[in-house]
């Protein structure tokens, strides 16, 4: 495995990350407002409230207009700074060159990173789409004849080398699991993960809590059948507990540790 001699800047995927933070807190802030506005007299028909009605309405109107502008301008701004740093990154790739083999530094690539769980014979899928085992070897799906990781292509394992940002992406990804990797062969190292050749997956994660009612304990995998987009359909497991579970015929349910055997890996 190498370590690649340019790092990626991430500063832009950290301020996406607080973005995101912040549009969840949107919710909490508006009615913090809108409870502002009552006490302070806004919708009260009093002669004289503490503040003039047409005050705080218009307030309200300035709330509900830039708040939502500013996170959509920042999203676009945040988005073109992440191209510019992926194209800066491909700018450099003449610095990847070595001329002897045996000169490449090494580093151990353990990770996180996010998985669904599809197919009526459970598989792990990435959440582009890409099926793999619990050790496999990346196959390029653009260019079959190159092996990956290419400096020049996207292809390879991916992996986050802190556990915050893999939980943080799982937050907005209610549906996928959490798996602890490493990665093995071939690879680049960036400032928050690695991209490598092969990846052996060392364990998943399950939820506390059911994945449809988040209240009670998990206690088995169920499948239902999703419809996306384009006429594509497919199979994907959750976790469930013994209630949201129970409408679910036998064929349709595994035990934990009957998935653990299905997937070759530790849950």
């Amino acid at each position: 495995m190498i370590n690649s001699v340019f790092n990626k800047s991430m500063s832009s995927a950290h301020l996406k990350q607080q973005l995101i933070k912040l549009v969840r807190l949107y919710p909490i802030l508006a009615l913090s407002v809108l409870l502002l506005a009552y006490l302070l007299g806004g919708f009260s028909e009093r002669d004289n409230p503490l503040i003039p009605q047409s005050v705080v309405i218009t307030s309200l109107y300035l709330f509900v207009g830039l708040v939502p502008l500013f996170f959509i301008i920042a999203f676009i701004v945040v988005g073109n700074a992440s191209d510019k740093e992926f194209s800066r990154n491909r700018a450099n790739q003449s610095n990847l060159v070595y001329e002897d083999a045996f000169d490449l530094p090494t580093q151990v690539m353990h990770g996180y990173k996010l998985a669904l769980i599809t197919g009526r014979e459970p598989t792990l899928t990435g959440l582009t789409g890409d099926r793999y085992l619990a050790d496999s070897s990346a196959k390029c799906t653009i260019t079959p004849t190159h092996i990956p990781p290419v400096a020049g292509c996207e292809c390879g394992f991916y992996a986050y080398k802190d556990l915050a940002d893999a939980k943080f992406e799982l937050s907005i990804n209610p549906g996928a699991f959490l798996l602890d990797v490493d990665l093995y062969g071939l690879g680049f190292t960036y400032q928050r993960g690695y991209r490598a050749e092969t990846q052996v997956v060392n364990s998943l994660t399950i939820p506390k809590r059911c994945m449809r009612c988040r209240i009670l304990p998990s206690a088995l995998f169920v499948t239902t059948y999703r419809l996306g987009y384009d006429d594509i359909s497919w199979w994907q497991w959750q976790v469930r507990c013994v209630i949201c579970s129970s409408s679910f015929k036998d064929e349709d349910k595994l035990s934990i540790e009957q998935m653990s055997d299905k997937l070759s890996l530790k849950i």
